[in-house]
């Protein structure tokens, strides 16, 4: 591994830090619980059971635990122009743009696996709170494609957070989430610039413009390398 990537790395490990992390994760889980002991309640049928997977996958695991953690991770490591020119690594000599793409892929991995984590969990849920009768145990294909969902949309939350961080302060952090939630909700082609929306066609939700689901990981893909094209364009080498 690169020593600049290694040291962005273990820098954005020591920001994030282990009492943070846990607490990011507990709670995560906890809201999690307490959807699904909700959600199982309306359950009355196989279809409905279903739905109810689909709602904490779509509404809690990637609707809210994804572009929250990532929102909160990006404050935490911090990302704005005068902390990573003046950070000692990279004043000292190292390469700032490897050692910045270092501390993101950090965030964005923990932001992954947590994710991949929070959406088995819902698998679980809907079928654990449904009636032994409507049981819908997890596939390993829904087990995989949970993950590499999960994975591609950290990646495309922390370099668009991270890239907004980097031009507009904290201000652009909360635009940016601001429009997630708002435009990224729509079917229409202002929905397309956001990872929410591209997300929700991969978990079976309504695609904007009538993407297809390759076409919603192809654009989750596009949002990640622009942002982290962008993010690395902002910072000298």
């Amino acid at each position: 591994m690169n020593a600049d990537f290694r040291e962005g790395v273990l820098d954005a490990r020591r920001a994030l830090g282990a009492v943070w992390s846990g607490t990011v994760a507990t709670a995560s889980l906890l809201l999690l619980a307490a959807v699904g002991v909700l959600e199982g309640q309306a359950i009355g049928s196989g279809t409905s059971a279903r739905h109810v997977q689909l709602r904490l996958l779509a509404g809690v695991a990637f609707g809210l635990v994804l572009p929250l953690v990532a929102f909160a991770a990006s404050a935490r490591v911090g990302g704005r122009l005068r902390d990573l020119m003046t950070m000692s690594w990279a004043r000292y000599g190292g390469n700032r743009r490897v050692f910045a793409l270092g501390r993101v892929a950090l965030v964005a991995l923990g932001g992954g696996a947590l994710t991949a984590s929070i959406g088995v969990l819902a698998l679980w849920l809907g079928s654990a709170t449904a009636a032994p009768t409507l049981e819908l145990p997890p596939s390993w294909v829904n087990l995989l494609t949970v993950t590499w969902v999960a994975l591609l949309g950290a990646a495309s939350y922390t370099t668009a957070f991270s890239a907004a961080h980097l031009y507009a302060g904290n201000a652009g952090r909360v635009l940016f989430l601001i429009a997630d939630w708002l435009l990224g909700s729509s079917t229409g082609a202002l929905a397309l610039p956001w990872p929410r929306a591209h997300l929700r066609t991969l978990l079976g939700g309504t695609a904007p413009l009538s993407l297809e689901t390759h076409d919603a990981a192809l654009c989750l893909l596009a949002i990640t390398i622009v942002a982290t094209f962008l993010y690395t364009r902002r910072l000298p080498a």
